[in-house]
């Protein structure tokens, strides 16, 4: 098992300083300024997520600060524990070459090894679910029940495996005692998110809607991870035949527990997701355990699948750690950019600007609520999530009406960034 852990923390380090992107900077300026009881009471309900995680960072920044590198290790070591339990499960299930087998292929897998890079809460969830399974197996039910907890108490989406630990073994139904103050926080985050989808009906896309494509989608990035190809009948073309392929293999696993780990969470995900926008493929990173353990289980005695398997993952790492468009947006460079010629910037919103105010010093940041134009020479319009926050084009319209001409654009992986410069 050690050779395992080392080589997945060493592929979860190589990038580990890239730039945060939108959410991990809400996320850093949060723990930063929030108190731990702001961060439960307030913070949280607007994160549409319970607040576990947002404690462990905050106490963790408190003692490392609040670099890149330091906002991620967490993630890291969870990412990496997450391995060792695969292990030890797929060892209490089959035998030692399965685990090795499991372990290897969570190790490299390309998602897992992005999420536990990002400065989020989905490496914990899985964690914590992988833990949950684990002490559930082992019959250990004090340390079941912390797991479970902690699982419940990091992302809501984790409560979908409660039915299934109801169905192994009815007792577990306990945990729904120590919910209730959950469900409360719960309420009114339902309330401000339906809040959200209907004032900019978008954003419901944007963060989980759901259509056919949705689970097809899910079970590609569980291969491939990030990878993507904007052509998407060539996209279907080279990584279709892979997907079958791995399906064909998951057919060759059987073992009842984990595919109800794999299967049951994205079924209630489906199904929830038609009235509550809750459906992204990054969101049952916890399920992704399983997944690996049952290709491990399927390809037990099958050495060329091993081996295309591993080939599949270290590709699709490559891929991503040398082509940065597969990458985190680069708001550092584009604060850079602007702080070079300007102090002012405008954005759609300012609930988008948080990677700003992370990164920069002397820029002075407007949206559409709070419009001062000039008396600038130069100014700049990003135009992330435009399409969302204004629809109607307002800030290019407004900039332009007031002699404001473009000079120049930049995209930094994913932030388009239009220069302006006062031609009055």
């Amino acid at each position: 098992m050690i050779p395992v852990l080392i080589l997945s923390f060493i592929v979860r380090l190589i990038n580990l300083n890239q730039s945060l992107w939108l959410d991990e900077a809400i996320e850093a300026l949060a723990v930063k300024n929030n108190s731990f009881i702001e961060l439960v009471s307030r913070y949280a309900v607007f994160d549409y997520s319970p607040p576990l995680y947002h404690v462990i960072l905050k106490a963790w920044t408190n003692i490392f600060g609040y670099s890149e590198i330091s906002l991620r290790l967490p993630s890291v070591v969870f990412g990496v524990l997450t391995v060792a339990l695969v292990f030890l499960i797929a060892k209490k299930l089959f035998n030692h070459k399965v685990a090795f087998l499991a372990g290897t292929f969570l190790a490299l897998n390309p998602l897992a090894v992005y999420y536990s890079q990002e400065a989020r809460r989905y490496s914990l969830a899985a964690l914590a679910i992988t833990a949950s399974v684990y002490f559930f197996l082992q019959k250990k039910w004090f340390w079941f029940g912390l797991a479970l907890l902690i699982a419940l108490y990091t992302d809501y989406l984790t409560w979908f495996m409660i039915p299934i630990f109801f169905l192994l073994k009815k007792k577990t139904a306990i945990i729904f005692i120590f919910l209730l103050p959950a469900i409360f926080l719960l309420r009114e985050q339902l309330a401000a998110g339906m809040q959200l989808a209907r004032d900019n009906p978008l954003w419901s896309q944007v963060v989980g809607g759901f259509d056919f494509k949705s689970i097809p989608l899910t079970f590609v990035k569980f291969i491939f991870g990030r990878i993507t190809i904007d052509n998407k009948i060539f996209y279907a073309a080279i990584f279709g035949p892979v997907a079958l392929f791995y399906l064909w293999i998951l057919s060759e696993a059987k073992n009842k527990i984990l595919w109800l780990w794999l299967a049951i969470p994205i079924i209630l995900g489906a199904i929830i997701s038609v009235k509550i926008p809750i459906f992204s493929y990054f969101r049952f990173l916890f399920i992704l355990p399983a997944f690996c353990l049952l290709l491990a289980e399927g390809t037990k005695t099958k050495k060329v699948f091993v081996i295309f398997i591993i080939f599949i993952n270290f590709i699709s790492i490559i891929i991503f750690n040398l082509n940065p468009r597969f990458q985190r947006e680069d708001w550092r460079s584009a604060v850079v950019y602007m702080e070079k010629s300007s102090s002012k910037v405008f954005i759609p919103s300012l609930a988008q600007a948080d990677p700003i105010y992370y990164y920069r010093k002397n820029l002075v940041i407007r949206d559409k609520e709070n419009l001062v134009i000039g008396p600038e020479n130069t100014v700049f319009l990003i135009r992330y999530v435009r399409e969302i926050f204004d629809q109607r084009d307002f800030l290019k319209k407004v900039l332009e009406l007031s002699g404001y001409q473009k000079v120049e654009e930049k995209s930094f992986n994913g932030v388009v960034i239009w220069k302006y410069e006062n031609r009055n």
